[in-house]
């Protein structure tokens, strides 16, 4: 299973945080060429299938899935569609037709880029804001700040800090409902990725199931199919959280944990995915794939 946030061109997109760049439209295209020719691409029902029993799948399969449903997805599903290949995308749902409603590491990386402010103060620590570099590492100071916060500090935390950067606000990126119930029945397959994207593990588990049965219910209101997948934004998962999902009825949660699932020893509330950034190489997403196939132990085969 591999995971995509955007395919595009960052230069075309200076206000959105380069760390979740995946690919440019040629190098998924070319990914793409490269997964055809060493994998089997599966669907998430497949998945689904051969969890519960009902399927075996082939050998080296492959599922794709793209996190958060910005607007460049339309880029790489011409690409998937083209060649007939099923994809997966995680929806936060609140997001939709809620442009200022934005991601926070959207927002702190373009506050930072285009802040006339040469400085900033993270812990009683100055953080110098003169170029590009300094910039990033600042970003990625904070970025480490947000995920050891709970969700409930974190945001309002960050709203702070972009006023303080006087922020050049920017609408989010991502899909509308209408043109998500489009691709849904164009053929893509969609998964939930809470509400309002916090990590799971840094809220309490009452907020965690509201976020999970919000996510997966307004899903299937608007696009009028049945949801059973979850995403955990940032990885972020405990026992706690994984067991809920399967009592709520998930059929099967994706982490960001990179490696690769024997579905018939796997648990599947805690689905590994190898994530897939600006400098995987065609190269390196066969070497990795590779790599990891060999830890896999064969498959069962049926009675």
């Amino acid at each position: 299973m591999i995971t995509y946030h955007r395919v595009d061109r960052p230069s075309e997109n200076p206000h959105l945080y380069p760390g979740v760049h995946s690919a440019t439209p040629e190098q998924f295209a070319a990914q793409l060429d490269q997964l055809q020719m060493c994998s089997n691409i599966v669907s998430l029902d497949d998945v689904l299938d051969a969890i519960e029993g009902r399927r075996r799948l082939p050998a080296k399969s492959v599922l794709i899935t793209f996190d958060d449903a910005y607007q460049n997805f339309e880029t790489a599903w011409q690409y998937l569609k083209s060649r007939g290949l099923p994809v997966v995308l995680f929806v936060p749902t609140s997001f939709p037709d809620h442009p200022e409603n934005k991601f926070w590491w959207d927002r702190v990386h373009w506050a930072i880029s285009s802040s006339p402010k040469t400085q900033i103060t993270l812990d009683g620590q100055t953080l110098p804001l003169d170029g590009l570099q300094q910039k990033s590492q600042a970003a990625r100071m904070i970025a480490a700040k947000v995920k050891q916060l709970p969700h409930r500090d974190a945001m309002p935390w960050i709203d702070t800090l972009c006023e303080e950067l006087q922020e050049d606000a920017k609408p989010n990126e991502v899909l509308s409902w209408e043109r998500l119930r489009e691709l849904a029945e164009e053929g893509v397959t969609m998964g939930a990725h809470t509400h309002t994207h916090p990590l799971m593990n840094q809220i309490d588990l009452d907020e965690a199931r509201e976020e999970a049965i919000r996510s997966r219910d307004e899903l299937q209101k608007r696009l009028g199919k049945e949801i059973h997948s979850f995403c955990y934004p940032a990885g972020g998962v405990s026992d706690e959280v994984a067991a809920m999902l399967k009592d709520i009825g998930y059929t099967a949660a994706f982490t960001t944990k990179r490696g690769v699932n024997d579905l018939d020893a796997c648990d599947a509330m805690r689905l590994n995915r190898i994530n897939v950034g600006g400098r995987t190489s065609t190269n390196v997403m066969r070497m990795q794939f590779l790599s990891y196939a060999r830890s896999l132990k064969p498959a069962r085969q049926p009675a």
